[in-house]
């Protein structure tokens, strides 16, 4: 998301999206609008509601003036046409609200993010926009009381689909995610592209003089979309929903296709039930197709990574260990007992490396069968905390840290120590990894209830992009060239933290380090 700041391009996005606003919705309401007002395809809410996700709220005067001028040339009553035009606005806006709180990403790879758009703005928001607006046509009394109901049906179905269709299209463009073109990918787009259109026009047309007809037929158009998702990710789903959906409601408009009745909003209401089920099955199986697509590809990347973590402490263990025979082999060169001391403690050090990441694979596994269970017990954290960073001394003083602690209040509590040692290790470590050189500030605090551990250093600091994701299995916001590791140690304390019933949070910054707070109920 790119939200607009000066004043220059806020004007010119509120200018811009007026206009993209007014039009669509004028061709919407010349299909034969239930009332005059509502109708079953409105493009704006998906327009709108993909604006201000980009964008940013402050487009929002865009979509009021948008919803108040269209309304008005329709014929609305000026309260009425503020209503409708408040009724939209606030849509638009419980939309991106509803999208925030399922961290949403524009990509629509994921399920989470189909799922939280099919259940949030399609059918919530535009259940608000849809009561709002019938509600203020009834008060107007420009709708009947035995129009209410049709005109509040086809509102809402019309918003729902347009979420569905056209928002994820300019999510999916507009977000300018990168297309990994492969060979014979752009004949095959042709082929799928030329396959579409003219299943469509079979389907919801009367092409040949009416000699071949599958008007009785529209969910043959379905393995055709499947192609398009399986093969083309979200590009490919997004893309053929339209232009699925454009032949579909040409046609019928037209009187022709399975869904054509003798009252346009009659055919058009089936139509959209057509429409919702072929979007929402597209980009589910596009989501789900991504997900698997990046769960291999995780996978392959976790094995190579893996293989070369392993390898670099047992390398080194070996070497260490073919030396000191060598020298013991020497009757001329025994080593004395001090330099025996310090070959076999830089060899246990190198196996307590090795251990903690085959523990870390270990807690993979335990999570994934459902062993991931707690053995609670009175605690100090704060004396668990001294011993951790004593376990990290020498890590942290090769590293150039200065480490401050502070302890605010009685920090005891009710939890599982050995998992907490996890957590404070994990932290610690990342401290003494990424923020090298710079002072680690420590601290303990006790807010009623609740005790809070706060770690914070000072160095290379994450991206805001990477913030929301750093938390997630094998996922790194550093080099794996520069930085170590599995990618698994902030994964592991989420799920320890919150398994206790706390919370752990990342405030960061490039260049000036990063501070990860752990809230635990006592």
């Amino acid at each position: 998301m790119r939200e607009l700041k000066s004043r220059t391009e806020v004007a010119l996005g509120c200018v811009l999206l007026f206009a993209a606003y007014f039009v669509t919705a004028l061709l919407g309401l010349r299909l034969d609008a239930v009332a005059g007002f509502a109708t079953l395809v409105w493009p704006p809410t998906g327009i709108a509601l993909a604006a201000l996700w980009l964008f940013g709220f402050r487009l929002w005067p865009g979509v009021f003036a948008g919803a108040l001028c269209v309304n008005l040339v329709a014929g609305a009553p000026l309260p009425a046409a503020l209503g409708i035009a408040l009724g939209n606005t606030l849509e638009a806006i419980a939309g991106v609200w509803l999208l925030g709180l399922v961290r949403f990403q524009t990509q629509l790879d994921r399920v989470d993010d189909v799922v939280g758009l099919i259940v949030g703005p399609a059918i919530c928001s535009t259940a608000l926009s849809a009561s709002i607006g019938v509600t203020s046509l009834r008060l107007a009394g420009t709708v009947s009381s035995s129009a209410t109901v049709p005109a509040l049906r086809a509102w809402w179905i019309g918003d729902m689909v347009g979420d569905l269709v056209v928002a994820p299209l300019l999510f999916v463009f507009l977000g300018r995610q990168p297309l990994r073109w492969r060979r014979w990918m752009r004949a095959e787009v042709l082929l799928l592209a030329c396959a579409l259109a003219a299943l469509g026009l079979l389907v919801f047309g009367k092409v040949f003089g009416g000699s071949i007809s599958l008007s009785r037929h529209p969910y043959m158009l379905f393995p055709l979309l499947a192609w398009a998702a399986l093969r083309f990710g979200h590009y490919g789903a997004v893309t053929s929903v339209f232009l699925v959906c454009g032949i579909a409601v040409t046609g019928t408009a037209m009187g022709y296709g399975p869904f054509a009745r003798p009252v346009l909003a009659d055919s058009l209401l089936d139509l959209q039930a057509f429409m919702g089920v072929a979007a929402g099955t597209a980009l589910v199986l596009g989501a789900a197709i991504a997900e698997r697509n990046r769960a291999v590809a995780a996978r392959d990347e976790f094995l190579s990574t893996a293989s070369h973590e392993l390898r670099t402490p047992f390398t080194a263990l070996s070497l260490q260990v073919q030396g000191l025979i060598r020298r013991l082999r020497r009757s001329e060169a025994i080593p004395s007992r001090e330099e025996m001391l310090v070959d076999l403690e830089s060899a246990n050090r190198l196996l307590a490396r090795a251990a903690r990441m085959i523990d870390e694979l270990l807690e993979i596994s335990r999570v994934a069968a459902g062993r991931f269970e707690l053995q609670r017990e009175e605690m100090d954290l704060a004396q668990s905390v001294r011993e951790g960073l004593a376990r990290f001394e020498k890590q942290l003083t090769s590293a150039g840290c200065r480490v401050e602690l502070r302890l605010e209040g009685k920090v005891t509590g009710h939890w599982d120590p050995l998992r907490l040692d996890q957590v404070i290790d994990n932290l610690i470590s990342n401290a003494a990894k990424y923020g090298a050189g710079k002072p680690v500030e420590v601290w303990l605090s006790d807010r009623g209830e609740r005790v809070v551990l706060g770690i914070r250093d000072h160095g290379i600091g994450i991206d805001p992009a990477d913030q929301s994701r750093v938390f997630g299995q094998f996922e790194r916001a550093v080099s794996p060239r520069r930085f170590g590791g599995f990618g698994l140690g902030l994964w592991i304390t989420r799920r320890v933290v919150e398994a206790h019933g706390g919370t752990i949070s990342l405030s960061s910054e490039l260049g000036r380090g990063s501070t990860f707070t752990v809230e635990l109920p006592r």
